[in-house]
């Protein structure tokens, strides 16, 4: 089974999100599965299109232009399955490629927004404070 993983970056990377994506794939060739690295045009590495580091071929995505980018080599590479990491902008490119070639998706939210901005450092305390407070139902419905 060909699996096409789509990330937001990886090797040469370093990151918590990278060593997690080659402990899945790793399995996932223990079983005789075949994933396909993809990454987005957020990967900011220089680097060719199709890049071999430790044994796996990345795929380089350029750039996109417009909301979602589109997913090149989908027709080439035939996957079974769309398995698209976090964030959700790659779930939104899975999403709408699986839907026009009929590939099942499968997404993976490794955290919620409000927890990878403010580990990132540019999350609004009062609003952080406010979500984890329990005012969800407020925040949305602008009260807050």
């Amino acid at each position: 089974m060909r699996i096409l993983h789509i990330l937001d970056h990886s090797l040469p990377l370093q990151s918590g999100y990278v060593f997690r994506t080659l402990g899945i794939v790793n399995q996932q060739r223990a079983l005789g599965w075949e994933p396909v690295l993809l990454t987005s045009g957020k990967h900011y590495a220089p680097g060719p299109a199709r890049e071999r580091i430790d044994g796996w071929e990345f795929l380089r995505t350029p750039t996109p232009t417009g909301f979602a980018a589109k997913l090149p080599w989908l027709r080439e590479l035939r996957p079974g399955i769309l398995h698209a990491h976090s964030p959700a902008l790659n779930a939104l490119s899975a999403i709408r490629a699986g839907r026009r070639h009929r590939v099942p998706v499968v997404y993976e939210m490794r955290s919620l927004w409000e927890d990878a901005a403010g580990s990132g450092g540019t999350s609004n305390r009062l609003l952080h404070a406010q979500l984890q407070g329990g005012d969800t139902d407020r925040w949305w419905q602008g009260s807050l």
